[in-house]
């Protein structure tokens, strides 16, 4: 195995300067360091990382933190962060964290213990309050996506789920839309408040009423979105609801199986709006394409590692925080409100 010693007697120089070509110090010559890399190429030499890590004291590695990995959710967030990660000579390390507190804190426990450099945290549980105030009182350098943490001056990035929601109910109620229900999505994730925000705000402005039925707190539980919206087609035409607006697609995907199953067609009897353009269900399903509430996860996977890398390298110094905004995707699950939904005088 060629060592540091062979690249040195190659290049006619120091073990001490080779070192300091391959760890990119100022103190080098370019005549000199060109003779280096030359020998390193000629030989074959490959640095030891974990001895440059000893030395750098960094590894090189971005750690990106997600509950749950395998959700076909995260494919162009994964994908941007990958091209982030070939534009800026990381390494990208994905960690699935599970729910459990316990075992979230180790993982930040090990993660800062230099395995890596830096964490991107994803997600928005307000639970994530004392591992986000644990990274910023070290000062281990770390990036919040998808969080909109307000009490401590962090660096984030984030997608305006709340303009989301408002286009999404906006394009509804030019369709005739007046009784639109809302299908939300666990409230402890700062993103289901948002799109709720966005929703009430919008009935709001046009005058809407929105009664406690109109809103049915679907959490986790698909089945539950799936028996909700067959119950809900049980309501006689003139009082149930013309929309529904759901937290996320596989709400709305369940939501339509429910009316399906009832009996009834999408958009035909009711219209169903997502949120997040998911085109992987997982689950089979026959019924039409969903309209839906585009996120740039692309963009926002591949400008996290970019905007860490600056943050390691010292480019940014006062806390960043970027909010991208959303498209709506019209496809076959939402139509005009059928007759009976529509008020004579609007």
């Amino acid at each position: 195995m060629v060592t540091v010693k062979d690249v040195a007697q190659h290049a006619g120089v120091s073990p001490a300067t080779v070192s300091r070509v391959i760890n990119m110090a100022e103190n080098v010559s370019p005549d000199i360091r060109e003779r280096v890399q030359s020998s390193i190429k000629e030989l074959g030499y490959y640095p030891n990382i974990a001895a440059r890590s000893l030395v750098k004291r960094h590894m090189g590695s971005i750690a990106v933190l997600i509950r749950n990995l395998h959700s076909p959710f995260y494919t162009e967030l994964i994908r941007g962060m990958e091209e982030g990660s070939m534009e800026t000579d990381r390494t990208v390390v994905f960690c699935s964290i599970g729910k459990e507190q316990e075992f979230r804190d180790k993982s930040i426990q090990f993660l800062t213990n230099g395995v890596a450099d830096a964490i991107i945290l994803y997600g928005s549980r307000f639970t994530d309050g004392p591992i986000i105030e644990r990274l910023y009182a070290s000062h281990f350098p770390f990036l919040l996506v998808e969080n909109n943490y307000q009490t401590l001056p962090v660096n984030q990035l984030l997608i305006d789920n709340t303009g989301g929601a408002r286009s999404a109910i906006e394009y509804l109620i030019s369709l005739g839309h007046r009784r639109i229900a809302h299908f939300m999505g666990d409230p402890n994730k700062k993103v289901n408040l948002d799109r709720f925000n966005g929703y009430t705000e919008t009935m709001r402005i046009h005058g809407l009423s929105i009664g406690a039925a109109d809103i049915t707190n679907i959490y986790s539980d698909y089945d539950l979105a799936y028996q909700a919206a067959f119950d809900l087609m049980g309501q006689t035409p003139d009082t149930r609801p013309t929309a529904i607006f759901c937290s996320n697609d596989r709400i709305a995907l369940r939501s339509i199986q429910g009316i399906m199953d009832a009996g009834y067609s999408v958009p035909g009897d009711i219209s169903v709006m997502g949120f997040d353009c998911q085109t992987n269900y997982e689950l089979p399903y026959d019924g039409p394409a969903i309209t839906s509430v585009k996120q740039p996860l692309y963009e926002l996977g591949r400008d996290s590692i970019r905007y860490l890398t600056d943050i390691l390298d010292n480019k940014e110094q006062t806390p960043l925080i970027k909010t991208y905004g959303t498209e709506l995707v019209i496809k076959g699950s939402v139509g005009e409100a059928p007759a009976q939904g529509r008020p004579v005088n609007r």
